[in-house]
C-alpha cells in the first residue's frame, strides 16, 4: 500500500524536479571496490563518491546499484532529462524452487533470463542491441554490449553493458548508460571502459557466509538479513523485540527513533487488532490460506483470507519485521519507491520501506509515514493479504498517522494534519462523496487522480469518526454504529468477499443519519 502526500507537495515536487535538473558528468572510477567473496566471487572499481543501492528482496538480477551523491541527472533535450545509475546485474538459471512457493523467508522471485531482456525491462522496452564485442579482462571472458533507446522528441539514450563470463553457472554484468548523441556518448564511453578494465575473478570464502545462531524464524530472518547486508556496504541492521530495521543513514540520533516508535505504535495495533480477535475470527474461518495477488475492490472473490499457519507461527513472524529507512528520498526512489509517495509496505517481500525525510517535508511525515505502513505490516501477519476497500484500509493507516510521539516518549491520539484541513474544506465546498457510494468504492475510483487526495481525506474522517466519536460524545452517535469497523474485518477476513463485508458493517444502518452525524463531528 502506497503512502501518499499532500497532492500540493508533489506537483510542487514536480516543478522543483524540472527546474533544478543537474548536469552530472560522466562517471569516473573511483579508489574503492565492490567485492563480494561470500557469492559470485568478483570485485571491480565503484564511481568516486557514488551510493550504493541495494537491490528488493524479490529482485533475482541485481547485485547492487551506485547513484552519484550530487547531479544525478543530465539534460538530453530541454524537455526531458536523463538519471545516470551504474548496475552490476547476475544473470543466471532461474531457481528450481516451485514458483508458488512463498514464506517469510522466501518472497515470490523476479527476474530477466539474459541480458537484453534485463535492459529492456529497467530502461525500455524500445532498447535495441546495436553492437557487440568479444575480449578478455584480467583472465576472465567478457562481451561488450551497446543499447540505444529513446528518439529525438524525448531524448536518446545509449547502455554499455558488459557481460562477463564468470561462472559456468552465473554471468556478472556491468551496466552504465549516458547520452545517445554521439559526442557526448564518446566521452562516457571512454569513462565506461576504465571500469571494465578492474574487474577480476577473487576467491570465494565461504566461512564468511552468516549462519542462523538458532532454528527459530526470526534468526533464519536474522541471517538472511546480514547475508544480504555482506553485499551492499553501507547499510546496517538494527533489532528491537519486534523488528529489524535496515538502513544506510549515518545519524545515529535518527535511527534510535524508529526503533522506538515502531515498538511504541505497536501496542496500539495490539489494541485494536488483539491476538485474542484473530483466534476468534480464525476459529470460524476456512482452515486453508491464500497469499496470493489482492483482488481489485469491488468485487466478491470465493478464496479463504486468513494464512495457513498458525497463529502461534503469526506471531513469530510479526515479529521479524523488516523496516528499510533510505537516507534520503533519491535514494527510496532509486530503492523502487514511486516518486508520488513516502513510503510503501510490500507483502510480496514482506518489506515496509521509507526515508529520512529531513531535507524536504520534515522527520514528522517520516513518522506519519511509519506509523500508516507499520499498520499494513502488522495485520499482513494475522490476516494475511486481504484486500479492504480503500476507506477501511487507508483511512485506518492514516488513523494511526494522527498518532504524535511526545518527549514523554508516549503517543497520543490527535487529527492528522495532512488530512483534517482538506475534508473540512471539502465538506464546506460540498465536495465530498456521499457516504452510502463512499464505502462502496473500488480501489481505481479511490486512486483517481482527480480526486484521490479528498478521498484520502475522507477515509480518514470516517475512520477518525467511528474510532472515536462514541469516546467523545459525538451528536446523534447511535450504538448500533459501534460494531461496524469490527463487523466489516471480521466479514472480510473470513469470507475474503468485499462486497459482504460492507453489506454486513452497515446493515440496518442509516446511512442518512450517519453521514449527517459524521459531517458534524468532522466540522
Amino acid at each position: 500500500m502506497l503512502r501518499l502526500r499532500p497532492l500540493v507537495w508533489i506537483v510542487a515536487l514536480a516543478a522543483l524536479v524540472l527546474a533544478d535538473a543537474a548536469r552530472a558528468q560522466a562517471p569516473k572510477p573511483g579508489s574503492k571496490y565492490y567485492e563480494d567473496t561470500s557469492n559470485l566471487g568478483f570485485k571491480v572499481k565503484t564511481p568516486d563518491g557514488w551510493e550504493l543501492i541495494p537491490p528488493a528482496p524479490d529482485d533475482r538480477n541485481l547485485i547492487a546499484k551506485f547513484d552519484p551523491a550530487t547531479n544525478k541527472e543530465i539534460q538530453i533535450t530541454p524537455e526531458s532529462v536523463l538519471k545516470l545509475h551504474m548496475w552490476l546485474v547476475k544473470l543466471d538459471p532461474p531457481p528450481a524452487a516451485d514458483a508458488k512457493e512463498k514464506s517469510a523467508s522466501q518472497p515470490r522471485i523476479r527476474g530477466a533470463k539474459d541480458l537484453t531482456e534485463w535492459i529492456q525491462s529497467e530502461m525500455a522496452r524500445e532498447a535495441k542491441l546495436t553492437s557487440t564485442k568479444e575480449f578478455e579482462v584480467n583472465k576472465v571472458k567478457a562481451i561488450e554490449h551497446v543499447f540505444s533507446g529513446g528518439n529525438a522528441k524525448r531524448g536518446e539514450f545509449k547502455v554499455y553493458a558488459v557481460l562477463f563470463k564468470l561462472r559456468p553457472d552465473a554471468d556478472v554484468a556491468l551496466v552504465f548508460n549516458g547520452p545517445g548523441e554521439a559526442k557526448r556518448w564518446s566521452k562516457y564511453e571512454i569513462e565506461f571502459d576504465k571500469f571494465v578494465r578492474t574487474f577480476r575473478a577473487i576467491e570465494v570464502k565461504t566461512s564468511e557466509a552468516p549462519v542462523a545462531a538458532g532454528d527459530s524464524l526470526r534468526d533464519k530472518r536474522r541471517a538472511k538479513l546480514q547475508a544480504s547486508l555482506a553485499t551492499t556496504p553501507g547499510w546496517s541492521l538494527l533489532e528491537t523485540p519486534s523488528y529489524f530495521v535496515v538502513s544506510n543513514s549515518d545519524d545515529r540520533d535518527f535511527l534510535a527513533e524508529p526503533k522506538e516508535r515502531l515498538e511504541a505504535i505497536r501496542k496500539f495495533y495490539e489494541v485494536d487488532y488483539p491476538a485474542a480477535r484473530v483466534a476468534e475470527i480464525r476459529a470460524a474461518a476456512p482452515k486453508t490460506g491464500d497469499r496470493s495477488q489482492d483482488p481489485e475492490p469491488g468485487t466478491d472473490v470465493a478464496k479463504p483470507a486468513l494464512p495457513a499457519q498458525s497463529l502461534e507461527v503469526s506471531l513469530e513472524m510479526s515479529k521479524t519485521s523488516v523496516v528499510r529507512v533510505c537516507a534520503n528520498r533519491e535514494q527510496y526512489i532509486s530503492y523502487g519507491g514511486p516518486p508520488s509517495s513516502a513510503g510503501f509496505w510490500n507483502p510480496g517481500t514482506e518489506e515496509l520501506v521509507l526515508f529520512d525525510d529531513k531535507a524536504s517535508g520534515g522527520r514528522a511525515d517520516t513518522w506519519a509515514v511509519l506509523n500508516h505502513e507499520a499498520f499494513h505490516q502488522y495485520i499482513f501477519y494475522f490476516y494475511g493479504n486481504i484486500a479492504p476497500h480503500s476507506w477501511y484500509n487507508e483511512g485506518t493507516g492514516d488513523f494511526y498517522s494522527g498518532y504524535r510521539y511526545g518527549r514523554n516518549k508516549k503517543f497520543t491520539l490527535e487529527k492528522f494534519d495532512w488530512r483534517d484541513p482538506l475534508i473540512k474544506e471539502s465538506l464546506r465546498e460540498g465536495r465530498y462523496v456521499p457516504l452510502e457510494q463512499f464505502v462502496r468504492m473500488t480501489k481505481a475510483e479511490y486512486y483517481d487522480q482527480t480526486t484521490i487526495g479528498r478521498n484520502y481525506a475522507q477515509g480518514w474522517s470516517l475512520i477518525y469518526f467511528l474510532r472515536t466519536g462514541k469516546k467523545n460524545n459525538a451528536k446523534g452517535w447511535n450504538p448500533q454504529w459501534d460494531s461496524i469497523l469490527d463487523t466489516y474485518l471480521t466479514t472480510l477476513a473470513s469470507t475474503a468477499q468485499i462486497n459482504t463485508a460492507v453489506e454486513q458493517a452497515y446493515a440496518g444502518v442509516d446511512m442518512a443519519e450517519l453521514e449527517a452525524a459524521w459531517i458534524a463531528y468532522t466540522r
